[in-house]
């Protein structure tokens, strides 16, 4: 008599079920912390492609790049591409805009310039952020094609104050000095930065290691709400309220970005990333933001790039972004 073949009761396969479900959860968070650790290296890397254009721009042409051209005609973006192997995207550009009302073709949304401020640039995009897509409602449209102006997760350092760069700031019955920045409009220069519409290397006497250049920020999800409005400037590096960050509020803050105005700003103000409009004690800023736990990559005007705590000091996160600033900063302080 041939012998009968056993098959699982029902108690070991409850067993077997059991002991892979427990498996797959002491996996998963390592496997997500290894893909977050490799998009982190991709962003670090990033920067420091963003750092090698820097330097190039920099020998090339004897200064930093400007920051931005007024609100519209051109920003950092432009001007790193070349050290990005985006030569061809450089050269569509047309730099006659200088911020005249009859220059609308020239804008980063006009006919002009719109097939290059819509092409996205790897370079300019953290993986770790995952809402980086195009404005919805920023574009132009070219025969049939509907041409959408794209976002970025990087900006430049305008310095310690806000965006404006005022030579000083009164905030809570104190007053903060402006201690210089590297980067600047160069069709209208804030008052902290006199006339000086771009830096030289030179100019750091704070020390290039010493000073920030760029850093992360998070493209703002805005979408709909009273005010009607899906563009968010965050993240938004072709405008140029949008390109920048300063060093008020430490990285990832609480306290909300002040966008241009509230129509940048979903009502009532969202809380991911944090936003709200300026007013005329607190005029406009954006902070250094990331989907990384814990901090954000900085790019240092020497190159390196450095991992920035949240829980820096902000008396500290202030004086590495100031290029004149005159402060003692120990190494080990951030």
């Amino acid at each position: 008599m041939g012998s009968q073949r056993r098959g699982f009761t029902l108690i070991e396969l409850l067993v077997v079920i059991a002991i892979i479900a427990v498996l797959i959860a002491l996996l998963l968070p390592a496997v997500q912390a290894a893909r977050e650790a490799a998009r982190r290296s991709q962003c670090v890397n990033n920067l420091k492609q963003m750092g090698l254009a820097m330097h190039n721009y920099e020998s090339t042409g004897g200064s930093l790049p400007p920051g931005i051209k007024g609100c519209c005609w051109g920003t950092w973006l432009v001007f790193f591409m070349p050290g990005l192997e985006q030569q061809s995207l450089y050269n569509a550009w047309n730099m006659v805009g200088n911020g005249g009302t009859s220059e609308a073709l020239f804008r980063y949304s006009g006919a002009t310039n719109i097939t290059v401020s819509s092409t996205r640039v790897n370079t300019y995009m953290c993986p770790s952020d995952g809402t980086g897509t195009s404005l919805t409602t920023i574009g132009t449209t070219i025969g049939n094609t509907v041409m959408k102006v794209t976002s970025q997760n990087y900006a430049l350092n305008f310095g310690n104050l806000h965006t404006v760069q005022p030579a000083s700031f009164d905030f809570g019955g104190t007053t903060y000095a402006f201690g210089g920045a590297p980067f600047t409009d160069l069709l209208a220069p804030g008052a902290g930065m006199s006339s000086q519409k771009v830096a030289t290397f030179a100019s750091i006497t704070d020390g290039l290691s010493n000073t920030l250049a760029a850093s992360e920020v998070i493209v703002g999800t805005g979408s709909g709400g009273q005010y009607n409005a899906p563009q968010d400037l965050r993240g938004f590096s072709w405008w140029g309220s949008g390109a920048s960050f300063t060093a008020w509020q430490t990285p990832n803050s609480s306290l909300p970005d002040v966008t241009e105005t509230n129509l940048y700003c979903v009502y009532p103000y969202q809380s991911n990333p944090p936003c709200t409009a300026p007013t005329t004690t607190l005029p406009k800023l954006n902070t250094a933001r990331s989907r990384h736990s814990g901090g954000v990559n900085a790019l240092m005007l020497d190159g390196s790039v450095r991992f920035i705590k949240n829980s820096i000091s902000p008396v500290t996160y202030r004086a590495i972004s100031t290029t004149r600033g005159g402060e003692v900063v120990s190494a080990d302080s951030y």
